[in-house]
């Protein structure tokens, strides 16, 4: 398979006539546990088929739960390859745990890798990264990195320059779009994407729950400096009234109520979809 089996299958995670996506991972049980919010089916059934929703990012044993109540339909899906416990002694090392061929079983469209430099792990990271991206490219699917820096900075600035010079090398080894904690200081989210967002699409994470008026307001900057949009979890499924945040989501980052809204996926061959400039 080649490129543009690749390029199909992330056009199921953008709105077409924007080009941008709300991606919601509800991959956090793995990690920390029955998180308030994904502690049962019936909760997720309420929101997980809001036409704001362009894909959705989840481990293999929840795709499979949420397919076989079809709670997966018209939505992009994404499977979680890595991660660790809360309870691990090295927490931040995050494990391979699924293998891309049980991902296109399940019906992924793409997969995501987390990796976070605790500075120890540097040649941990990149090596499980380049292994995923090379399997994932032989059978086309598009790579998503969750790309988050634990080590301490002096300074936003430099912490800024820490996180491009990592962001640089998940590009260098072939990565298709990269989610990122969004920087403390707003102003910094221009030197996050520049140079980058050209050829690679970068989603900012929506991090702890926080007011609807912050998230709203991320969600502008984002797409105001030109982001591929928001991959947010928390500040979905734990509000009490989720379908009406991600209606006021949907309105900020496709600047208006695309063809999703009608419950309308596009084809792979939709000649409406758009170019994909993203991909390197």
């Amino acid at each position: 398979m080649d490129g543009v089996a690749k390029k199909i299958r992330w056009s199921r995670f953008l709105e077409p006539r924007s080009g941008r996506g709300i991606i919601v991972p509800i991959d956090h049980g793995l990690t920390i546990g029955p998180i308030d919010g994904l502690d049962s089916m019936t909760r997720i059934a309420r929101w997980i088929g809001h036409p704001g929703i362009t894909g959705i990012v989840a481990h293999k044993g929840m795709v499979e739960r949420l397919g076989s109540r079809n709670l997966l339909r018209r939505v992009g899906v994404m499977v979680q390859l890595n991660g660790m416990t809360s309870l691990a002694p090295e927490p931040d090392r995050k494990e391979r745990l699924t293998s891309i061929e049980t991902a296109l079983r399940l019906g992924a469209d793409a997969v995501s890798l987390q990796i976070n430099f605790d500075g120890k792990n540097d040649a941990h990271n990149l090596t499980q990264l380049g292994a995923v991206v090379d399997e994932a490219q032989r059978l086309g699917l598009p790579v998503l990195t969750m790309l988050y820096d634990k080590v301490p900075c002096d300074g936003e600035g430099a912490r800024a320059r820490r996180l491009r010079h990592l962001m640089r090398a998940c590009v260098e080894l072939g990565t298709d779009a990269l989610k990122l904690a969004a920087p403390t200081d707003i102003a910094q989210l221009p030197s996050l994407l520049d140079g980058i967002r050209e050829h690679t699409s970068i989603f900012f994470a929506g991090g702890e729950v926080c007011s609807e008026g912050q998230l709203l307001e991320l969600a502008t900057q984002v797409v105001a400096y030109g982001a591929a949009g928001l991959c947010v979890g928390r500040n979905v499924f734990q509000r009490a009234a989720a379908t009406d945040t991600l209606t006021r989501l949907q309105e900020v980052v496709w600047g208006g109520k695309g063809e999703r809204a009608a419950h309308h996926k596009p084809s792979p061959i939709d000649t409406r979809a758009p170019e994909m400039p993203r991909f390197g």
